[in-house]
């Protein structure tokens, strides 16, 4: 055995250096190690407070597409009310007049003169148009009347009703519809589109 380990003792730095490079790589393992260990945790946390950061941004970004989405279909139905259901008074008075006249006949109301004051909606770009009459009729022929144009595709409302005692079962009684116009471009009511 001590001839197995004669070469050894003669060469002592033959092995001695490589044997204190190897332990040196070991303590800087052991030492430097449980640094990359925390390296790697630090890192690992700041990829969760990223993705957790990138999650909330996304759905941030997925709110506002939705509202802009949203804001964009408001814009075109807007645009489109005024184009189908707001129509300038020259292409939609005298239907609207005709419709208002047809369903109080319809319903037993027969007005016998109407009165058509037109007020500008500047700020909207609109003209409100009524329709004033006065009617005798019955109870059940103003409810036939109001349901009709509930019915109707128009866009017409009702601004004041007023009964009165007629004498004899009947009612008189008085009318404000109005329904909106857009405002032509040209039109002295100002504020066009």
């Amino acid at each position: 055995m001590k001839r197995l380990l004669a070469p050894f003792r003669r060469h002592v730095l033959a092995w001695a250096l490589p044997l204190a490079v190897v332990l040196l790589n070991l303590a800087w393992l052991v030492a430097f190690g449980s640094g990359a260990r925390l390296r790697a945790a630090d890192l690992s946390s700041r990829l969760e407070r990223a993705r957790a950061e990138n999650a909330t941004v996304t759905a941030v970004l997925a709110e506002r597409e939705r509202l802009w989405i949203a804001a964009t279909e408001n814009r075109d139905r807007v645009e489109q009310l005024h184009r189908e259901v707001f129509a300038t008074e020259s292409s939609r008075l005298t239907g609207a007049m005709r419709e208002v006249r047809e369903l109080a006949a319809r319903s037993g109301l027969l007005p016998t003169s109407m009165s058509y004051p037109s007020e500008p909606l500047v700020d909207f770009g609109l003209s409100r148009r009524s329709f004033v009459f006065s009617v005798e009729g019955s109870y059940a022929d103003l409810r036939t009347f109001l349901h009709l144009l509930e019915l109707t595709d128009s866009f017409v409302g009702v601004d004041r009703i007023r009964v009165g005692e007629a004498g004899s079962g009947r009612l008189s009684i008085a009318l404000t519809l109005s329904t909106l116009f857009g405002v032509e471009p040209s039109s002295p009511n100002g504020g066009g589109r």
